[in-house]
């Protein structure tokens, strides 16, 4: 089998997660409930693992980080932050378009029709004396161009804009920076380019954002009260806590950083260079994107005569695994003009090989 899924979840995962969810569900308990040995052991690997995600997006205090089941989840809870218009792009998943549709009040930029996102657009709509936020992703989960997050952070913390970052494709595989980069909050998934288990992911603020829980619940904190702490974290984590999925999400940065999230983006960027000129040889394929930007491992092809579904089965009796149709971003694929049957797309990570990509050319070229 050769896994080129990697935008949709990563796999295989590293031997030090699968030992950390054995680990997990032999000693875990339920964090913050109770004083014996196995609570303690779990909040120890909770408080754990806020540090290391603190140290990997250079957050300077781990407790501004709250654990969500997903990015989906980290999203919706950052939308419900929002005050005024809210602008966001054409690029975006529908983690992003739909909480901020249901919301109301917001500008789409649209994107280039090479997907590409010029900060000067964006800056341009949140001069809007309405526009309270600004939403956005970090990497095309369509084409994987990286966008330049840090110019439009820079913006809105000058004009005192919300600015809100979906790390969903970038999170472990592109340097991210909360102080440099001027986000104000930071959404991830744990289950993607961090290594951890599905049903992991978290949230960043930092410490001028209001706070407003989306959901309340159970905390294990302030227990006599009725109303929802208004503390990091708490005030987002109600409910028992997916402990053994936050442990494996520990042990993945753990490994992440093993190897330098630089190394891991130069290894990805070096083997998509390699997919891409060869893709660009068979005539029938068409590669989107633009050329000489920055990119993580995801592209995005289409077949001349082929429908997606048909190139993905085909792919798949060859042992080949990729995905197949819109990834959740309608918009991203109107812009790119491929709203009718969407893309066959690719996404690699650092631990795929250039003979792989040889082979995934090969059956390119049977089809």
């Amino acid at each position: 089998m050769i896994y080129m899924d990697n935008a949709a979840t990563s796999y295989p995962k590293p031997p030090c997660v699968s030992s950390a969810a054995v680990e997990a569900i032999q000693n875990a308990g339920n964090p913050g409930r109770g004083i014996h040995k196995l609570a303690a052991w779990s909040s120890l690997c909770i408080a754990q693992a806020r540090i290391e995600i603190a140290e990997l997006f250079n957050i300077s205090d781990p407790i501004r980080v709250a654990f969500t089941m997903n990015a989906t989840h980290s999203l919706n809870i950052a939308v419900n932050l929002c005050r005024g218009r809210i602008v966001t792009t054409s690029m975006e998943h529908n983690s992003v378009l739909r909480p901020i549709h249901r919301r109301g009040q917001y500008t789409i930029v649209k994107a280039d029709a090479d997907g590409h996102i010029s900060p000067d657009k964006v800056i341009e709509a949140a001069c809007n004396k309405n526009v309270g936020a600004v939403v956005m992703t970090h990497a095309s989960n369509v084409t994987g161009e990286i966008y330049d997050i840090g110019k439009i952070g820079e913006f809105c913390n000058k004009k005192g804009i919300l600015f809100i970052v979906d790390a969903a494709q970038s999170g472990g595989c592109v340097p991210i920076d909360v102080e440099k980069m001027h986000i104000d909050c930071l959404c991830f998934t744990g289950h993607k380019s961090l290594f951890g288990q599905q049903g992991t992911g978290g949230i960043y603020l930092n410490d001028n954002i209001k706070i407003k829980p989306l959901l309340v619940g159970g905390t294990g904190s302030m227990s006599h009260m009725l109303t929802m702490p208004q503390m990091m974290p708490d005030c987002f984590e109600a409910g028992t806590m997916n402990t053994h999925g936050i442990c494996t999400l520990s042990e993945g940065i753990k490994y992440v950083k093993s190897i330098g999230i630089e190394q891991i983006h130069l290894q990805e960027k070096n083997l998509r260079d390699f997919f891409v000129k060869k893709l660009k040889e068979i005539r029938k394929i068409t590669v989107y994107g633009r050329e000489n930007v920055d990119y993580t491992g995801v592209i995005s092809v289409s077949v001349e005569g082929k429908d997606p579904t048909e190139v993905g089965e085909f792919l798949a009796e060859h042992g080949i695994c990729c995905r197949v149709g819109f990834h959740c971003a309608p918009l991203a694929h109107r812009t790119l003009g491929t709203q009718n049957e969407g893309t066959v797309r690719f996404s690699i990570n650092h631990m795929n090989t250039e003979e792989e990509i040889d082979y995934v050319i090969e059956m390119l070229n049977k089809i």
